[in-house]
């Protein structure tokens, strides 16, 4: 369902129709419209496709979403919006897959006055929430930030993964992967850019122009936003070369730097920045609001193919396809000495797991470098010889801790080990 024609309209009588085949998602070119009236001050606005007889309203003055489908088996129903997010993720799933597909995203009401009881409802409850509040909330509301995330579908995908969906996807949007001096770039729409270098290191970056968190308009802010970055990662937003998916803005301290919302590193397990956090601790927002989810729409596919993706997607099942075929064939990769694999099981299994998502190997935890003594010296010679990518402990990890991202060659010989 989502290239079928759709229909925008607002309160004021404004119509706007959207066409598959359009360069612009039906997603942000309705949100543009939304953003521009907005200005206005209109306060409603719908997205319908006539062909279904099936329509999304927006209802900003009271906080609510509705769905509506009709004639035949009509349906009005109506949902309280709990951040600015939501507007988004309901847009997108009702173009993705109309009506239906909305039924899990609810609690999904009858009639306006169930709506106006549990609009109440949210408001007692935040200030609750804020009467409650204390001098550690700030550092509460981080801590559950960073919760949150790490149960994402990006956290939860791996690198090699990632890597592989970002070259079909800047392929499908009808770009090429472009490698300089080691560092490949990926962009698709105008929305998700991504860099990783040669041994592994990454930062991807979303860019949501009608989010709360876009600040594009003040250099400072926007700089402030990657605060924690690891300055290698950070060089490669920092006149980055000119690219039609990435928009480059002034930096306070001179040259450019790639504007965003969302701001995620792969220094270690993946994380959003220090200064992503900050944003969304002092202005209420989520991790929604800061267009993830253009992404992750394509990771959480089960089933990574062109008719996946051409569901999903703005682009042609004809575009689709061409991007698929262009994608580079995997490549068979070569055996690990066996001897090296089997030293490195062992110490796996005696100081080792993998972590929740199977992204990283997780040795010597709570160890200091001088308790884990001469096998981690074992160890990180073995990662060398077989070729792992080391990346950084979390912040809170000991000093002997060491993570190593997965790869599936060992794995087949894990379950001899554990």
């Amino acid at each position: 369902m989502g290239t079928r024609q759709l229909t925008f309209s607002d309160d004021k009588g404004d119509e706007q129709e959207w066409l598959p085949g359009d360069p612009r998602s039906a997603v942000d070119a309705f949100l543009e419209f939304v953003a521009e009236r907005r200005e206005a001050g209109t306060t409603s606005f719908a997205i319908e496709d006539e062909e279904n007889d099936e329509a999304l309203l927006l209802l900003f003055e009271v906080r609510a979403v509705c769905r509506v489908k009709g004639p035949q088996h009509a349906r009005t129903e109506y949902r309280v919006v709990t951040g600015r997010g939501d507007h988004r993720a309901q847009v997108d799933t009702f173009v993705r897959g109309g009506f239906a597909a909305l039924d899990p995203h609810g609690p999904w009401l009858p009639d306006v006055d169930s709506l106006l009881r549990a609009r109440s409802a949210q408001l007692h409850e935040k200030a609750a929430r804020r009467a409650d509040s204390g001098s550690d909330a700030p550092e509460r509301r981080r801590k559950e930030l960073r919760s949150e995330f790490d149960t994402s579908v990006l956290r939860r995908t791996h690198p090699r993964e990632l890597r592989r969906r970002l070259e079909v996807l800047t392929l499908v949007d009808g770009r090429e992967p472009a490698t300089v001096a080691g560092v490949t770039h990926y962009g698709f729409g105008d929305a998700v850019n991504a860099w990783f270098t040669a041994g592994g290191r990454g930062l991807v970056v979303t860019f949501d122009r009608t989010s709360a968190l876009d600040c594009s308009d003040d250099a400072a802010a926007q700089a402030a936003l990657y605060d924690g970055v690891p300055a290698d990662l950070l060089a490669l937003v920092r006149n980055a070369p000119e690219s039609s998916t990435a928009l480059n803005v002034p930096h306070p301290d001179g040259g450019t730097l790639v504007a965003a919302t969302g701001i995620f590193t792969f220094a270690g397990p993946c994380a959003m920045a220090d200064g992503l956090v900050s944003r969304l601790q002092e202005t209420g927002t989520g991790i929604e609001d800061t267009g993830l989810d253009r992404l992750e729409n394509f990771l959480a596919l089960k089933d990574f193919t062109p008719a996946a993706v051409a569901q999903a997607g703005p682009w042609s099942a004809e575009d689709v396809a061409r991007g698929f075929a262009a994608s580079a064939p995997e490549q068979a990769v070569p055996a690990l000495d066996k001897e090296a694999v089997d030293r490195f099981c062992e110490i796996w299994a005696d100081s080792g797991y993998n972590d929740r998502w199977d992204v990283h190997y997780v040795l010597f935890d709570s160890y200091t470098v001088e308790e884990a003594g001469e096998r981690r010296d074992d160890l990180l010679e073995l990662v060398g010889t077989l070729g792992l990518d080391r990346v950084d402990a979390p912040p809170e990890a000991t000093t002997g801790e060491v993570w190593v991202r997965t790869d599936p060659r060992i794995d087949a010989e894990l379950g001899n080990w554990a």
